[in-house]
């Protein structure tokens, strides 16, 4: 069963924000089709904290429950409130805590203690980001240094230029790396070394199945083609690393 551990209702930016309370079961609809087109048996929906509310996707996961989860957007301050909503997310089945580069500073307690929690509960935490900075590299390394029983998913691989400078980082069991929009561009660019550096040093159990947008299936699955995986590595990157670090063991 294939995940995809990040995706939007839209299919590109502009999409993204014109789904609304009066028009998203139309969207779900769209995203289930498309999923069924390309064998895709269930889909985290990431929400972007105002742009793209956390209650819309969990409301919108409701449409196919068997199918479709959320991920929760929150911001860290005011921080007791920030805890609340994440209880309360948590209840409700929210399965990772994202964490948006445009909503939070990584040198901010607040986003730390956000994480501690997060993690005091067993929740994934993502990190988006379209370049990986080098505060957010430091941010990334404390916290999966502190809490080596996390589970930390740099979406969309840290951005074209910002993968690089993380694969130092890649030797911890606790980090994971989402394809996304970097990975089919990453595999036609000169920078594809580092990405063969990466599954040869530590294998393709740190990469795992992501589209960010729907409409970006044909592209990603051509890219998995013309990177030669076997049916071992192919089953890790499309459904086994997203069961671990999801926690689901029917997915």
């Amino acid at each position: 069963m294939t995940t995809d551990i990040h995706t939007h209702l839209g299919m590109g930016r502009t999409d993204v924000v014109d789904v609304n309370f009066d028009n998203y079961i139309e969207h779900v609809d769209i995203l289930i089709s498309r999923m069924d087109t390309f064998g895709i048996d269930r889909a985290v929906l990431t929400p972007h904290e105002p742009a793209v509310s956390t209650e819309l996707y969990m409301q919108a996961t409701e449409v196919y429950p068997d199918r479709l989860f959320s991920a929760c957007s929150i911001l860290p301050r005011p921080m007791d409130i920030a805890k609340k909503k994440l209880d309360d997310f948590i209840d409700r089945g929210c399965r990772a805590l994202m964490l948006d580069e445009n909503t939070y500073h990584p040198r901010d307690p607040a986003a730390e203690a956000l994480v501690n929690e997060a993690i005091r509960k067993n929740l994934p935490v993502y990190l988006y980001n379209d370049v990986m900075t080098a505060e957010t590299i430091t941010f990334l390394d404390r916290i999966s240094t502190l809490h080596p029983d996390g589970k930390f998913v740099v979406l969309n691989m840290g951005g074209l230029f910002g993968f690089p400078q993380i694969i130092p980082l890649m030797a911890r069991s606790n980090i994971w790396l989402e394809l996304s929009t970097t990975f089919f561009k990453l595999v036609e660019s000169p920078l594809r070394v580092f990405l063969d550096a990466l599954v040869q040093d530590f294998g393709v159990r740190k990469l795992v199945f992501g589209s960010g947008y729907h409409s970006q299936y044909p592209d990603i699955m051509a890219a998995l083609n013309m990177i030669d995986l076997d049916i071992e590595t192919n089953r890790l990157i499309m459904k086994e690393n997203a069961w671990v670090i999801l926690g689901l063991a029917f997915f």
